[in-house]
């Protein structure tokens, strides 16, 4: 035979082809869905300049389209009700206690919280999907944790605690 046989070539040649249309596919998702990751990342930073509470790594975010309410607490004690998780910059706070920034007595507060649950209550149908809640790492645990509870009282079921996810990221700049 002086004819060179190419049936082994074109049997190795196509599956090198299916092999790498596989992996083509694999890459493009895996690139779609850190895109995607990335961008709801940037759309939940909050204009209220926010320092979250830093938990473990954590592969549930905040939907950035959502339409349920945010109520955020910056760390002057300044509590804001915004619609989706976009932030609430140019927005006004519904409840102002930043003159009772040293206070530790929950009595101190009652007044803001009041405001808060005015707020709220007027927004039963958006309620009834849940809220998320974001909270400054250096507001009060008290005074948090009493906005918990005022919209616990208005009876929202669902409430969403908004936290920054990069755990790891803090430890290794805390070492270094």
């Amino acid at each position: 035979m002086a004819e060179i046989n190419v049936t082994p070539l074109v049997d190795v040649m196509l599956v090198l082809l299916i092999i790498f249309m596989v992996t083509t596919v694999a890459v493009e998702q895996e690139k779609t869905e850190k895109q995607k990751q990335e961008s709801i990342k940037d759309k939940t930073e909050s204009l209220v300049e926010l320092n979250l509470p830093v938990t473990p790594e954590n592969p549930l975010v905040a939907d950035p389209e959502t339409d349920k309410l945010v109520v955020v607490v910056d760390r002057n004690l300044r509590v804001f009700v915004v619609k989706g998780v976009t932030g609430a910059g140019g927005e006004d706070p519904i409840a102002d206690c930043s003159n009772q920034l040293k206070a530790t007595d929950s009595a101190a507060w009652q007044g803001c919280f009041a405001l808060v649950f005015a707020a709220l209550d007027r927004n039963h149908r958006l309620l009834k999907k849940g809220l998320y809640l974001e909270a400054d790492a250096d507001t009060p645990y008290g005074f948090v944790s009493g906005v918990l509870e005022t919209v616990r009282g208005i009876g929202v079921e669902s409430v969403d605690i908004v936290t920054n996810p990069s755990f790891e990221n803090v430890l290794e700049s805390d070492t270094r």
